[in-house]
């Protein structure tokens, strides 16, 4: 498995684009997807036909605008093309993360966390993870641990979703550990049995999460959110006792915006200054990998 890999979606319209008689202009066949410069006439040849049609290829394209359609890509799909290999990245002692990037109303959160009866990726692979301990459980002697933990990075400030409000902190701080790598102190890390366990947990940090309404998307995330799972496996090899630890993040990023676009004024127009410039340093990030 490659160590990045990246996946293009659309999602469907929403009620505001409806209302505005909105038209899709991103087309998508295979690996690749086409975006249309309306601004430039149809029909004109040579040089800046090229720039009315602009190609893209990425690992994924997955085409959500609408469930009608032959090419309508599922979550299930999603969960079938991303999700399933960080579990089994999970099960052989690697750590893993999904993020969600992208514009704010673009449906990051769809992605991430689904609707009711639609379940998203991160249901999915909690869900899919306890599944496989189950099978495991049958046919191996190995024992299995799994706890986790959820926060929101807010204004630049950490905060543990998963703490009962009398008390929560609303500026944890980011340690590194000369082993196990960067981690968030005073973080509350949860002991879950089963998917049940995990859902429960997260229905509450999502409560907790900070949410707003924009110009472009009446619930937008004002923060971002990591929900992380802490996977243990001990057993004996060679007769000997082991333990595999592996960590999988998964996480739901606030919306680049511009300010113009969404009316930002006050305290949204800071969240949205601290916002972009978090998604900056990530991309720096993303490049140096």
């Amino acid at each position: 498995m490659a160590s990045v890999r990246v996946a293009v979606r659309v999602r469907p319209m929403n009620r505001r684009e409806k209302d505005l008689t909105a038209k899709c202009i991103i087309e998508m066949q295979g690996t690749k997807t086409s975006i249309t410069n309306l601004k430039i006439p149809d029909g004109i040849t040579g040089d800046s036909m090229r720039e009315r049609i602009k190609t893209f290829t990425y690992d994924f394209s997955y085409d959500s605008a609408d469930c009608k359609s032959s090419s309508f890509v599922s979550q299930e799909k999603v969960f079938r093309d991303l999700g399933s290999d960080v579990l089994k990245a999970a099960f052989e002692g690697y750590n893993a993360c999904i993020f969600a990037y992208g514009q704010t109303g673009s449906g990051k959160s769809y992605t991430m966390m689904g609707n009711p009866g639609d379940a998203g990726l991160i249901p999915r692979i909690c869900e899919g993870l306890f599944s496989r301990i189950a099978g495991a459980t049958r046919w191996d002697e190995a024992s299995f641990r799994t706890e986790v933990s959820y926060l929101e990075i807010y204004n630049e400030r950490v905060r543990d979703l998963l703490r009962r409000k009398s008390t929560q902190t609303y500026n944890l701080r980011v340690r590194e550990h000369p082993k196990d790598g960067p981690y968030v102190e005073d973080l509350s890390k949860h002991l879950v049995q089963n998917y049940s366990d995990v859902e429960e947990l997260m229905e509450a940090g999502n409560i907790n999460r900070t949410t707003a309404s924009t110009g472009m998307n009446d619930v937008s995330s004002r923060s971002h959110a990591i929900f992380t799972i802490n996977f243990t496996q001990a057993k004996f090899d060679a007769e000997m006792p082991s333990e595999t630890v592996s960590k999988i993040h998964l996480v739901d990023l606030a919306g680049s915006e511009r300010a113009d676009a969404t009316g930002a004024t006050g305290v949204r127009l800071k969240e949205g200054g601290n916002i972009n410039k978090s998604l900056v340093t990530l991309g720096n990030v993303i490049s140096a990998l």
